[in-house]
Order: C-alpha cells, then sequence, then structure tokens
C-alpha cells in the first residue's frame, strides 16, 4: 500500500464502558485496563470498581503515533489490532506488600476503518475470557461480556485518491468445516484464530489473522457449503475431500440416493478406500446387496486394514446367507479394532438374528 508522506499522527483508543463483568473474588470487583499494540504497553487505565449490574465506566484513553516515515506504518494498522486486557486487583490480606491481581479475559480492536477514510469510529468488542476466568459463565449465558470502544484521528490518514488508487486486500473467512477432532472440547468453549500468509511484492510475506471464530455444529450449513462447492467447482484438485465430507453428512441424515451420488461421483474422480467405502454404506442402507459388496470388494483391494469395510463385509454377507464368508469378515473386523460400537452392535444383533456369523455361537 502506498505509505502517507506526512509528519506522525496521533491514533487514539478510548475505552468508554465495559460491560457484564465479573471477578474472582466477586461481583464488583477492582479491574483496570491495560492497552497494547505493536508489542508496545500504550498505558493503564485507573482502577475502577464494577457495578453490582456488571458494568465499568472505565474512560481510558490511550495512543499511539502513526509516522510512515519511520516508525508505525499502514501496514502495522493493516494486519495488527490494538489488545485490551482486562485485569483484577485482588482484595489485600494481611501482611500482603505487594499487589496481587489476576487477568479476566482479553479483546482486540482492528484498526481497518482507519484505512478506509474514516477519522473516527465506534466498536463494541467481546470480552474474551482467560482459562479459569469467572467470564466463562457469562458467556455461556445470553450475555456477552463486552467493551465499548471509540478510535480517533484528528484527520483521515489517507486521502480519497490515495484509497481509490491504493491496492488493500480484504479477505472475509465466514467458516471453517470438518475440523480437527482435538478442537472439540468437553469444557469450557474456546475461540479460534485462522493465519494465511499472502504472497506480496515486497521483501517478506504477511500474514491474514480471522479471529474470534467458535465451534457450531450446524451441519445443515456445512452440507449448503459443500454443495454449492461442487456445484460451480468442475476440476479442482482438492475436491476429493469435499466429496468424503458431504457424503458423510449425507449418511448421517440417511439420506443415501443423495450420499450414493456423491460417492460414485467421488469414486470417478479419484477413487480411493473412503470413496467406496462411502458408496458401500449407501448401497447397503439401500438394500443394493449386490452394488455394496462390489464397492466394498473395491475398497478392501486398496486398504484391507480399514475395519469398516470388513464390518460392512460381514454385514452384507449376513444378509446373503454366506456363513463361512461372514466369520471371515467379522473376525478380521475384530483383530482390527472397529471403534464404531454402534456399528458392532448391529452386527451382533443381526448375527443372533440369522444364528450365524459370530465363531462364538
Amino acid at each position: 500500500m502506498e505509505q502517507v508522506p506526512s509528519a506522525g499522527r496521533l491514533v487514539q483508543i478510548t475505552v468508554t464502558e465495559g460491560y457484564d463483568l465479573k471477578g474472582f473474588k466477586g461481583d464488583t470487583p477492582v479491574t483496570f485496563i491495560r492497552a497494547e499494540f505493536n508489542q508496545v504497553v500504550l498505558g493503564d487505565s485507573a482502577k475502577i470498581t464494577v457495578s453490582p449490574e456488571g458494568s465499568a465506566k472505565y474512560n481510558f484513553t490511550s495512543s499511539f503515533e502513526f509516522n510512515p516515515e519511520g516508525g508505525i506504518t499502514l501496514d502495522d494498522l493493516a494486519h495488527k489490532p490494538v489488545f485490551l486486557t482486562v485485569t483484577e486487583v485482588l482484595p489485600k490480606e494481611k501482611k500482603q506488600k505487594e499487589e496481587k491481581t489476576l487477568i479476566l479475559g482479553q479483546a482486540v480492536v482492528d484498526l481497518l476503518p482507519l484505512l478506509e477514510g474514516q477519522s473516527s469510529f465506534q466498536t463494541t468488542v467481546p470480552l474474551h475470557p482467560v482459562q479459569g476466568s469467572p467470564l466463562e459463565t457469562a458467556r455461556s449465558s445470553a450475555k456477552q461480556c463486552r467493551l465499548e470502544v471509540k478510535v480517533l484521528v484528528a484527520e483521515p490518514l489517507l486521502t480519497t485518491a490515495q484509497i481509490s488508487g491504493g491496492n488493500l486486500l480484504k479477505v472475509t473467512l465466514e467458516a471453517a468445516y470438518s475440523v480437527p477432532e482435538s478442537f472439540i472440547l468437553t469444557g469450557p468453549g474456546q475461540n479460534y484464530m485462522v493465519g494465511l500468509q499472502v504472497p506480496s511484492l515486497g521483501e517478506k510475506d504477511y500474514p491474514i489473522l480471522f479471529k474470534n471464530g467458535t465451534l457450531n455444529g450446524n451441519h445443515s450449513e456445512a452440507k449448503a457449503c459443500y454443495e454449492r462447492t461442487i456445484s460451480f467447482v468442475v476440476d479442482a484438485s482438492e475436491m476429493h475431500f469435499i466429496f468424503l465430507r458431504l457424503g458423510l453428512i449425507y449418511l448421517e441424515e440417511k439420506e443415501y440416493e443423495k450420499a450414493k451420488k456423491t460417492y460414485m461421483q467421488a469414486c470417478k474422480r479419484s477413487p480411493s478406500c473412503l470413496t467406496w467405502l462411502g458408496l458401500g454404506i449407501a448401497c447397503y442402507r439401500l438394500e443394493e446387496l449386490t452394488e455394496a459388496e462390489d464397492a466394498l470388494s473395491e475398497a478392501n483391494a486398496l486398504n484391507n486394514y480399514n475395519a469398516e469395510v470388513w464390518a460392512y463385509l460381514a454385514l452384507v454377507c449376513l444378509k446373503v446367507g454366506r456363513q463361512l464368508e461372514a466369520e471371515q469378515a467379522y473376525k478380521y473386523m475384530i483383530k482390527l479394532k472397529l471403534k464404531d460400537e454402534a456399528l458392532l452392535a448391529e452386527i451382533h444383533t443381526l448375527q443372533e438374528t440369522v444364528g450365524f456369523g459370530n465363531p462364538s455361537f
């Protein structure tokens, strides 16, 4: 982005008020705010007592100098936020000399509006609790801990001509689907950040960070996203994963015809053990046993160490009355330690119904 050839200008950040706050030592804690930018502490607010209603009037202003000729530049404003840390001051105990404090949470303020021609703006930013903070319980309720913030410069940092001739890149990340299992925690909810390296013509690449992400188990949104992707992407090299995830959602929602169609597309474009397994499961649920066995055999040929493939082969053999093959498939499934307890229970129920398939009978 073009730099502005002018003297330094003061950027002021004012935290006016905090809402729905609470502390470790009660609902009316003494707190203060620390403002940081570009790894520099801008200052600390006065110590303010939170009201019984959970609000605190800070009226705390900190500032830094924007000076593209040497110091904080437009690039700094574009990808570095202001950090606001709310800290509780604990009551002094007897014979205690030094003051003890505990961090309650942290908020971030995006300064990008200053690069869009604004000389001032006001925003309400969520206050994200640190682990173990009493604000975690507040976040689980309908109310969100938050700070009211104002940002001000005496005059716009960029002229209209500079804005129209600039090359500011804006990227929006709407959602991330199929997140790792390690993201799904049993404790309090967490916030997530996604990083993206953006190539530039300069000496180095700049990271883009997508902050304040929260987990959402909404399958309908994920399904709609995958369906849109498949509808307009023709020859994408990474479509294999999209087909697998969409097919799995269809199976979980018992839309077996759609699952079959999706996995068939995947098998034609980039066949793998998992695409053939998905097709085999869909066909089995549709009672198309011959097609199911053909697909499962293809999956087994590509990877004969997949316990789920052997499990569904055992189900097919039980259904068609092939005792020896049903028992062999079951033995391999047990040896490979099938983890799906519901599927294992389904096999045991069918074994009891037909009277064979388990060597222990």
